[in-house]
């Protein structure tokens, strides 16, 4: 058995010597105090794992000495002995975190069965404890690879990720693309390049989400973001659009921020593209490399229509102008071929 940390409080010194001697002989580590108050003050020195006491202390009762104690351990096991116990009292024992309730005169062998069944749930509750932060360290270190609504619905199943199914859903996907940063990264140093990067991808980060998007993730120079799925919306298509004349605005504020240290920045610009259509949202890869994405036409085609903008604009396909279209300014656009694609297709820009 392990040896646990146990503390005795009876007011009659010879109980508590009974007591101690018993717990003693199991291999724990036996304090007793004679009063509330004294045990109260050894509590907060030491960490205990179990506090037996009594109901009848002098001055502040057992259960009153007991919520005290938990203040400064709050963790710690209870169990209340009483030579006059009643149905009130158990209740009341209980509804203040005592796991235990033992009638005077104890024998050695009941308390030692009670004292081992209370540090069983002292246990469970330290493996519990254990586990969670476990679970918020894995969601922390998940959140950093994918956003906190994806890391969460992963985390919940009760299965392996590369067992968690996808789906088929409608979903609007917005991409972003800085146009000419190839041009720009041949004459910044990388440090720079990357520090600039670090905070236009942080500033997307914010505008999705507060959009009630989620970002799907960043390619080189470009960020993907979808809305609608896992968690769904009522408006997806609005929010992007939304979401898009916020993420222009920003970035004109922070590439004239950057423009500051270096001329370079004002030969870059941000073009966007939305669309909407049924995709794939789940896992994606091998065994040994998963990626929880969407993939779908429309993925394509916001990317394409991305690649297609002159730097500030945003370019819409038809099924996100229905969505929105008495919502916000928008201008019709000639038909164009995108690249992979086989026919045109009707295309609009948004109007800031």
């Amino acid at each position: 058995m392990q040896s646990r940390k146990i503390l005795v409080i009876d007011d009659e010194v010879m109980v508590a010597d009974i007591s101690r001697s018993a717990l003693t002989s199991a291999g724990h580590q036996v304090f007793c105090a004679y009063s509330g108050e004294q045990a109260v003050e050894m509590a907060m020195a030491l960490r205990f794992d179990l506090a037996i006491i009594d109901a009848m202390l002098p001055g502040m009762n057992g259960i009153e000495t007991f919520e005290l104690i938990r203040q400064s351990c709050p963790y710690i096991k209870g169990i209340l002995v009483s030579g006059d116990l009643t149905v009130n009292m158990t209740l009341e024992a209980m509804d203040k975190g005592f796991c235990r309730v033992l009638v005077k005169p104890v024998q050695a062998g009941y308390l030692l069965l009670a004292v081992q069944a209370a540090l069983a749930d002292y246990d469970l509750q330290e493996e519990n404890i254990r586990l969670n932060k476990q679970v918020s360290k894995m969601r922390t270190l998940f959140e950093q690879y994918m956003a906190p609504e994806v890391a969460a619905i992963l985390l919940d199943q009760q299965k392996s990720i590369s067992e968690v199914a996808g789906e088929v859903q409608e979903i609007t996907v917005l991409f972003a693309d800085i146009r000419n940063f190839t041009f720009l990264v041949q004459y910044l140093p990388l440090q720079e390049s990357r520090e600039f990067l670090t905070e236009f991808f942080d500033m997307v980060a914010d505008v999705v989400s507060s959009w009630h998007g989620i970002l799907d993730k960043f390619i080189g120079d470009a960020a993907l973001a979808i809305f609608g799925a896992p968690v769904p919306h009522g408006s997806p298509s609005l929010s992007a659009v939304s979401a898009a004349l916020e993420i222009q605005k920003s970035f004109e504020v922070l590439r004239a921020r950057w423009a500051l240290t270096s001329d370079l920045f004002m030969q870059i610009g941000l073009g966007i593209g939305v669309s909407r259509g049924e995709m794939f949202l789940g896992n994606v890869g091998s065994g040994r490399r998963l990626d929880y994405t969407v993939i779908g036409a429309d993925v394509n085609i916001a990317q394409r229509l991305a690649s297609e903008t002159v730097a500030g604009q945003i370019l819409i396909t038809e099924s996100v102008y229905c969505d929105v279209v008495d919502k916000v300014s928008i201008q019709e656009e000639k038909t164009r071929l995108l690249r992979g694609m086989e026919k045109k297709i009707q295309i609009y820009s948004i109007i800031p």
